[in-house]
């Protein structure tokens, strides 16, 4: 079987024998808690729980101490412009300057043209992030977005051009056409060659207009998996860390180590003693985006 990488950036507070959040990535929002758009699913709320970078000298603290620490990267986020990105290419000229010290992982937002994705190629970005989604209903209705499924295609693409490693995220709940409409999403990905996939989950915020929304069922989650690992069969797909909890989803989890998923975040106790002996198990406190990296390390180490 494929190596297991398990990981915990410093998302939220998570603390085991074998992990510790606090020792992980950090998530910076170059925007603090504005955002473009008002999402029905997230209501600028998971802003809220990232550090602000929305000044030149906040930035540059958070950086210099991630350097300083040690920390092998950082995560960037915030909000979206009007246009559709996260403005963190507006960092350009300070965060090239650490490039060589951190690996930047970044999510992009919707990417309009090769032009600004250069932008993000510039700011020393070597991993992209952003969702993908099947639906333009969902774009328009959920997301409060004048984009279309096209617009998300082609953002991987240009990113893609230019030279960035393109892990998109497929929030299962989030298609107003159920669970199909998400296996559409993985399936659509086939157009973009993916460097890595991320499976997750909606989380019923509260505060939000989709608090009292349901969340993707274990079955249904465990669907996902099964799709994107059959889907691609030669890049890492992982669990992500955004994603429902509970005793029924611990079935999630030992599922994605006997279907050889590649990585898990932020993964139970008993996740962790059940992948014993069934799977070489490496720790790591990156954002599991940086599977993209890690899996040739470890298979090369």
């Amino acid at each position: 079987m494929r190596p297991l990488l398990l990981y915990a950036p410093n998302l939220k507070r998570y603390e085991t024998d074998f992990l510790d959040s606090r020792k992980g990535w950090k998530s910076i929002s170059v925007t603090g808690t504005y955002c473009a758009f008002n999402c029905k699913h997230c209501g600028r709320r998971v802003l809220e729980s990232m550090i602000d970078g929305s000044a030149q000298d906040k930035i540059e603290k958070e950086v210099m101490e991630a350097v300083n620490r040690g920390d092998e990267g950082i995560i960037l986020s915030g909000g979206s412009t009007l246009r559709g990105d996260v403005p963190i290419w507006k960092y350009s000229n300070l965060l090239k300057r650490y490039s060589d010290k951190l690996t930047i992982i970044a999510h992009t937002g919707v990417v309009k043209n090769e032009e600004i994705a250069m932008k993000f190629k510039e700011s020393g970005v070597k991993i992209a992030l952003l969702d993908m989604i099947s639906d333009n209903d969902a774009i328009r209705d959920i997301l409060g977005q004048p984009f279309t499924v096209n617009d998300y295609l082609n953002s991987f693409k240009y990113l893609k051009k230019v030279g960035i490693k393109i892990v998109p995220h497929i929030i299962l709940g989030l298609s107003k056409k159920g669970l199909e409409g998400d296996l559409e999403s993985i399936r659509l990905l086939q157009e973009v060659n993916p460097d890595a996939l991320i499976i997750v989950g909606l989380m019923p915020l509260v505060g939000t207009q989709m608090n009292n929304s349901r969340p993707p069922t274990p079955e249904e989650m465990i669907v996902a998996l099964k799709t994107a690992r059959d889907t691609f069969p030669n890049i890492p797909i992982n669990l992500g860390c955004a994603r429902p909890r509970g005793k029924s989803y611990l079935e999630v989890e030992k599922f994605a180590v006997d279907y050889d998923i590649d990585a898990i975040a932020f993964p139970e106790d008993e996740t962790y003693e059940y992948a014993k002996g069934k799977r070489e198990i490496f720790l790591s406190y990156a954002c599991c985006g940086n599977v993209v990296f890690d899996i040739f390390k470890v298979i090369t180490s």
